[in-house]
């Protein structure tokens, strides 16, 4: 059978066209896709309350009002409040306006100016503190200033383990009590005993100015 002229024109236009398709098709499925943004969660919270524990019992406590949580990093700014718990009460008050909390090695980084309280009139003031989940340990790498029962303790290092009440300070030790300063190499003081070992050298000296 023959086909008229017209036919053949239609039949050509149709393969041209389904051959434009199909061009068009592969080279859609050739482009490779761009590469996914990846981006970690994160959660914001206002008005939080934090608590960390041990064994089920209370370490610390923190209320803060901004919680930025990304991956395995808490942030906390605006804290309006931070208790260190010693046998489930309340033993130790820290004031700080940031702090970050890496849950998996269970460690607190405390930025400064951090001041902590304790019971009749302790007070430490240190730029940084790190507070170690497993161990109960407060440190801080850097200088220290102290007052405690009239004495002013000054350090360059000091670590304090909050379960026992004992603080260990290295470094340029100083204390100044009653118009004399002590200079030491290391001091290990027993809050809850109220008693104070003297380790390396020590010197002695009546602070000017005082009668």
């Amino acid at each position: 059978m023959n086909l008229s002229t017209k036919a053949k024109r239609l039949i050509a236009a149709g393969v041209v066209l389904v051959g434009v398709i199909l061009f068009i098709t592969f080279r859609y499925l050739a482009t490779p896709a761009p590469p996914a943004v990846s981006v970690p969660p994160s959660v914001q919270l206002v008005e939080s309350r934090l608590v960390g524990r041990k064994e089920g019992q209370r370490q610390w406590e923190i209320v803060s009002r901004m919680v930025l949580q990304e991956g395995d990093v808490v942030t906390l700014s605006e804290l309006e409040e931070m208790i260190v718990f010693q046998d489930g009460e309340p033993y130790l008050s820290i004031d700080t306006p940031r702090a970050q909390w890496q849950r998996k090695q269970e460690i607190l980084h405390l930025h400064g100016p951090v001041l902590v309280e304790g019971k009749e009139g302790f007070q430490l003031e240190s730029d940084f503190l790190e507070w170690q989940g497993r161990t109960n340990m407060l440190s801080s790498p850097g200088p220290v200033r102290i007052i405690w029962r009239g004495m002013e303790i000054t350090a360059s290092e000091m670590a304090m383990d909050t379960e026992e009440g004992v603080v260990h300070l290295k470094r340029d030790v100083e204390i100044r009590d009653e118009g004399l300063v002590w200079k030491l190499e290391e001091v290990v003081y027993n809050l809850d005993a109220e008693s104070m070992d003297f380790y390396g050298n020590v010197l002695m000296e009546e602070e000017a100015g005082s009668d």
